[in-house]
């Protein structure tokens, strides 16, 4: 409370650091807008869009959550006003192929601005690109080197095309897929009584990559816009692990291949003045086979998967605007998504059985939303609405159900500038989570001796969410704020204990989170620093739930409790240089099991990065990551509600430090 209270103090008072007037050209507010020309990025000399996002002051780019729908799978960032028109291709790669010199001025949104859809999210980032016609292509060439091995290359060409607001292009590439956390190391087992009896030396490989391609084309059609676009990839990953004893060793391969394609149509269209109709059509289909291994002595352990999924979602949003000050969202969404499963788990050839290894599973999901946004006056925004959800899930295979859910998800959202340079942030708002439906199926994690049966009962997590956001900015580049959020969450999804010793996938009950967090934007010019920034941030989750089989109280699985990380960068335009350094000390995360707890704990990250500029359309970046280690520590309980220790593992992992080296080439 004492340190809350601090940081309040700090962020209502330091006079002096209030922003001049001549000062304001960059990050200027206008309304709830603030505006970032050319001008402000020029320093870092930005080759594209993704690069210029990147460095607003206060603002962290969100490519959205992997979720069926589009409603709450949107990003925080617009091009020209809207989102891409696809939903698998994220704000990052769509960013990362708009050449800076497209890019007009970018705009950060707080709180709300008449036209905007901000999905949800308080503060967007909009880019608006330039009219002028432009034809550029690009090559870009990347590969990492991991010590020891293995080194993997990749590259893409990308051509655009811009001409009085048709826009069209394509690209292709060849993709990775990486693991940064694999390397040498030792484990260490005990018994119950804490006496060693294995010391096993560990080791691991991987190995990945693909192919991917997508074009799109963009053009005013009749008084709107109109935009199609579609991809397609192809990725395969590899790797083995093995730990060796002076009397034992043990084996464990994991082999994926992942087959892609998508096909989004966006079609904007002007009603009237103050009313406008926006479509999507949305089809994405996925592919995926994978082989998990586990050789223990001479017994061999075998689970397949072989999975298909689509989904196809139609959207529609009328948005009126009757005043400057007044606008209302109405939406409507339909989705349907399937996924076909059929999986095997066998011990020396012979199969055993596990609840739904193979199963279909089907949603059917409506969604209808109003939101409406008042600003109140220059310093006051405020938002109401609500999204009313019902979906059918039907499942069929080794077991047949169906369930039906409505939810009405109301929010409400207050922007106040209550003094010059200071925004208080407010947010009440009910949640659902969305059921993943890998869960209605087995699955399989042989490396920490987990098999997890399906389950029919599942049901969406939901919450209630209560968030205020204190932001107080001292110049254009400098920017401080802090969150304040709590959580009553309904149904938490987790590990849940099932007969004949299996675990699953399921609801444990009620639980709770309590988050602060702080962000830092600060300048170092004061100091002597030219060009120099530093971020930080530090993030704490206070999440409990009381435990299925123990009924203790416990954290939920995989909220790490502390989050924190420092950038520092500097500009050296004499010098046609960046550089910079990211450091992330401490992160841990935990999961727990009716039969065992694992934590995996990462001990100082950091990443030393340099980008030099040799003309406008050449550039290289060169980046150098070391960690200290990984410690990976597992209690296996001979007693669920007991917990009686049977073993324990302390495995302290030393991951291979690698070199990222990336040159890009505009003409």
């Amino acid at each position: 409370m004492k340190l809350t209270l601090v940081l309040l103090v700090l962020l209502t008072g330091l006079p002096g650091l209030t922003v001049q007037a001549q000062e304001q050209e960059q990050g200027v507010a206008r309304d709830a807008v603030l505006v970032y020309n050319p001008d402000f990025f020029a320093a870092a000399s930005p080759t594209t869009a993704q690069d210029m996002v990147e460095r607003l002051p206060g603002f962290q780019l969100d490519n959205g959550e992997n979720v069926r729908g589009f409603a709450g799978a949107g990003g925080n960032v617009l091009i020209d006003g809207a989102r891409p028109a696809s939903k698998t291709d994220n704000v990052s790669s769509v960013l990362g192929r708009i050449q800076a010199g497209r890019v007009s001025h970018i705009e950060l949104i707080r709180g709300g601005a008449p036209g905007i859809d901000m999905q949800g999210h308080i503060v967007v980032a909009n880019v608006i690109l330039s009219d002028e016609a432009t034809r550029q292509q690009s090559l870009l060439a990347r590969s990492y080197f991991f010590e020891g091995g293995p080194t993997l290359p990749s590259g893409r060409y990308e051509f655009s095309s811009s001409d009085n607001g048709t826009n069209w292009g394509f690209n292709i590439g060849r993709s990775l897929s990486i693991n940064d956390s694999t390397g040498t190391g030792t484990l260490v087992r005990r018994d119950g009584s804490g006496q060693v009896t294995d010391i096993e030396r560990r080791k691991n490989r991987f190995d990945g990559g693909g192919w991917s391609g997508r074009a799109d084309w963009a053009a005013p059609v009749a008084a709107g816009r109109l935009e199609i676009t579609g991809g397609a990839s192809i990725n395969d990953f590899e790797e083995w692990t093995q730990y060796i004893a002076p009397a034992s060793q043990r084996r464990f391969d994991f082999a994926q291949q992942n087959r892609d394609a998508d096909l989004g149509v966006r079609a904007e269209q002007n009603l009237s003045e103050t009313m406008t109709l926006e479509a999507r059509l949305i089809q994405n289909q996925r592919r995926i086979e994978s082989v998990s291994s586990a050789l223990i002595g001479t017994t061999l352990q075998k689970f397949n998967t072989e999975s298909e999924a689509g989904e196809s979602i139609v959207r529609s949003v009328l948005r009126w605007q009757p005043t400057d000050r007044i606008k209302v969202d109405s939406s409507a969404e339909l989705a349907y998504n399937v996924l076909d499963t059929e999986q095997s788990f066998t011990v020396d050839g012979q199969n055993v059985p596990l609840p739904q290894s193979t199963t279909t599973v089907n949603e059917l999901r409506t969604e209808i939303a109003a939101i409406a946004t008042w600003q109140r006056s220059d310093i006051l925004t405020l938002e109401a609405g609500a999204r009313l959800e019902r979906s059918r899930i039907r499942q069929s295979g080794s077991a047949s159900a169906e369930r039906s859910f409505f939810y009405p998800k109301p929010r409400l959202a207050m922007t106040w500038d209550f003094v010059e340079n200071h925004q208080l942030r407010l947010r009440l708002e009910r949640e659902l989570g969305q059921l993943n439906f890998n869960d209605f199926a087995a699955s399989s994690s042989l490396t920490n001796n987990e098999v997890l049966g399906g389950n029919l009962d599942l049901r969406p997590e939901q919450r209630w969410v209560s968030e205020a956001v204190l932001e107080r900015r001292f110049s254009a580049d400098a920017v401080l704020s802090l969150t304040l959020r709590h959580d009553e969450i309904n149904h938490v999804v987790d590990v849940l204990p099932l007969d004949d010793g299996l675990t699953a996938i399921g609801n444990i009950g009620d639980g709770s989170l309590d988050r602060v967090e702080l962000d830092l934007r600060l300048p170092l010019d004061r100091i002597g620093v030219s060009g120099g920034r530093l971020t930080l941030n530090a993030r704490y989750d206070h999440a409990r739930v009381d435990d299925p089989t123990t009924g203790r109280e416990r954290q939920i699985s995989d909220v790490r409790p502390f989050t924190g990380s420092a950038n520092f960068e500097q500009d050296l335009p004499t010098w046609n240089l960046v550089w910079g350094l990211d450091y992330t000390p401490y992160t841990r995360d935990t999961t727990f099991n009716p039969d065992q707890r694992r934590d995996i704990e990462l001990r100082h990250y950091l990443t030393a990065f340099g980008e030099y500029t040799f003309s406008d359309s050449f550039t290289a970046r060169v980046e150098y990551t070391a960690w200290n280690d990984f410690r990976i520590n597992r209690q296996s309980w001979s007693d669920r509600v007991l917990q009686t220790i049977a073993y324990s593992e302390q495995e302290r992992v030393n991951p291979r430090n690698f070199i990222q080296m990336r040159l890009r080439k505009t003409f």
